[in-house]
């Protein structure tokens, strides 16, 4: 896993970047809904049957679909392992800590990120992804204002699921050399189901009609952001743009405004301009 995009189009990654934001945050809003009365791991096995159909449809019936044929399968599984081994910690931290503590540890993937492109690729981040990376996660801090953290099985979770998060999005990243992003996502999909079977002799569960309708929206919600987020990685440099992933904690605040009528103190704000401060700076392009 060596081999990086040579793309350099950091406002296209932005961009791309920005808009994957938006559909993370929209995916667990509609999962918040459709989640009531239903167990957690058999919403995530539902949903990962509608992404694997759609992205079947999407690979049978589109005209611009990539050929499926890969020379690296074992990546595409490996990310989708990380991918899962992410979620399962988080609901784990979830259940066990309380949520804004598991949010932010669970947030600290961007700040993985240039460190494991230091250790595994030999790729050391310039200045500005560092200092970027850091004023960031502050805003993120004064956005989701954590309790009191400890040392326990659910933080320990919560700081698993980053690091899990932030594997995959290296290996998204080495992916961009070679892999269109329609084809991450066919391959995605296909082991994220199959992961998640695993768990289904004791979450086992058929949604209502209702329910079932929100989880392909949250499948489709699920498959955008996806093909953002790789498009992003394939277009500029990971830890350059990664930062921007932050702005779906922003857009989260947005929607809970507007539909739930959460409140939003002046801390949120000033969290928000941090995070967006942050990610123009860790997006600066190199001197």
């Amino acid at each position: 896993m060596t081999t990086l995009p040579s793309g350099n189009q950091i406002g296209l990654g932005t961009a791309y970047l920005i808009a994957a934001a938006l559909f993370f945050a929209a995916a667990p809003a509609v999962a918040r809904v459709a989640a009531d009365g239903m167990n957690v791991l058999a919403l995530v096995f539902w949903t990962n049957v509608w992404m694997f159909f759609l992205m079947c449809v999407w690979s049978r019936f589109a005209k611009s679909a990539s050929p499926l044929g890969t020379s690296k399968l074992w990546l595409h599984f490996l990310r989708s392992c990380f991918t899962y081994a992410a979620i399962v910690t988080y609901f784990v931290a979830v259940v066990r800590i309380p949520f804004a503590n598991a949010v932010i540890l669970q947030s600290m993937g961007p700040v993985f990120v240039p460190i494991l492109a230091l250790l595994v690729l030999r790729r050391m981040s310039d200045r500005f992804v560092w200092i970027g990376v850091v004023i960031s996660f502050a805003g993120v801090l004064l956005i989701v204002r954590p309790d009191n953290l400890g040392v326990s099985i659910g933080e320990v979770s919560a700081l698993l699921a980053a690091l899990g998060g932030a594997a995959a999005a290296l290996v998204i990243w080495s992916l961009g050399a070679s892999e269109p992003p329609d084809r991450q996502m066919f391959y995605f999909s296909l082991f994220a189901l199959l992961l998640s079977t695993l768990t289904l002799p004791w979450v086992w569960q058929v949604p209502e009609p209702a329910q079932m309708l929100q989880i392909m929206i949250i499948a489709l919600f699920t498959i955008v952001g996806q093909f953002c987020y790789a498009k992003a990685f394939s277009v500029a440099p990971g830890d350059k743009v990664n930062t921007w992933i932050y702005m779906s904690l922003v857009f989260a605040v947005i929607i809970g405004f507007v539909v739930w009528d959460e409140p939003v103190f002046l801390t949120t704000l000033l969290g928000a301009g941090l995070v967006v401060a942050g990610a123009v700076l860790a997006s600066r392009p190199s001197d």
